[in-house]
């Protein structure tokens, strides 16, 4: 008899930073009991700390199979959709067809509407696990399962420079772009600066051969948003992410095609 999911453990993973995500708090942000804290750039709640939920896989035979998805706010959320909803549904389960598993659980609370969130964060780290799990019974590399290997190394860039002055953020991404990283982007929220100064010094830092992102955090409206990005395109963003809000298809769709930036 072929192995089936014994168990599934989510398991909730806390470590301290030095500095918050982003870099350190601003005027009037305050750390509340939870260890939590509102960006008053983009009224955003972030922790002080880093936090992942670990999502543990196992098997009749014993075999085990790791994921890990985001859980940096309120985890017990995730943890709790993995232990009522998902996981249920995977014991005694064969983990041989991942993409067959995937489409039952997501399928599971798309009549409630959520297909996003909480529930795909859960998901996501059900799904890294099986599919480790697969990789490990069957003796294959993951990209195999996937369709096989398609190049030798993939670009990456540096998110975020979490430092407190635009001379340190200009310093940071020096450090990180000698060690190897295509580009970096930097976030709107703690341009103390403003955003137009700070892709400034980023690119005049840098030169042209760096790639320079902009996350504004959707805060501006649509016609914001375009003056904006068209007074960045002097120093070449490599890309505009989050102008306005996600759920604003429509303005998101208007952007992208007015202003040369990609979005």
């Amino acid at each position: 008899m072929a192995a089936t999911i014994r168990s599934v453990q989510p398991i909730v993973v806390t470590l301290p930073r030095e500095v918050p995500y982003l870099g350190p708090l601003g005027p009037g942000e305050r750390v509340n009991e939870r260890g939590y804290f509102v960006r008053a750039g983009n009224r955003t709640i972030y922790p002080v700390f880093d936090r992942s939920v670990l999502v543990k896989i196992t098997t009749t035979d014993g075999t085990v199979g790791w994921g890990e998805t985001y859980g940096i706010v309120a985890p017990q959320a995730v943890v709790a959709i993995i232990e009522d909803v998902l996981a249920p549904r995977l014991f005694g389960r064969e983990p041989d067809d991942v993409a067959a598993l995937w489409d039952e659980l997501y399928a599971l609370m798309r009549v409630r509407g959520h297909w996003s969130g909480f529930f795909t964060d859960a998901l996501a780290g059900v799904d890294i696990a099986l599919w480790d799990l697969k990789g490990k019974l069957t003796g294959r590399p993951i990209y195999d399962l996937l369709g096989g290997q398609q190049r030798e190394r993939i670009p990456a860039y540096a998110s975020g420079l979490p430092r407190a002055t635009l001379d340190q953020r200009v310093a940071l991404a020096r450090e990180l772009t000698a060690q190897g990283f295509q580009g970096v982007k930097f976030a709107a929220a703690i341009s103390g600066q403003g955003v137009i100064e700070e892709m400034r010094a980023l690119r005049e830092a840098h030169g042209p051969d760096v790639d320079i992102m902009v996350d504004l955090h959707w805060r501006h409206t649509l016609a914001e948003a375009i003056a904006l990005i068209e007074a960045l395109e002097p120093w070449h963003p490599y890309f505009a992410e989050a102008p306005c809000a996600p759920e604003d298809i429509d303005a998101q769709a208007e952007i992208a095609g007015k202003v040369d930036v990609p979005v």
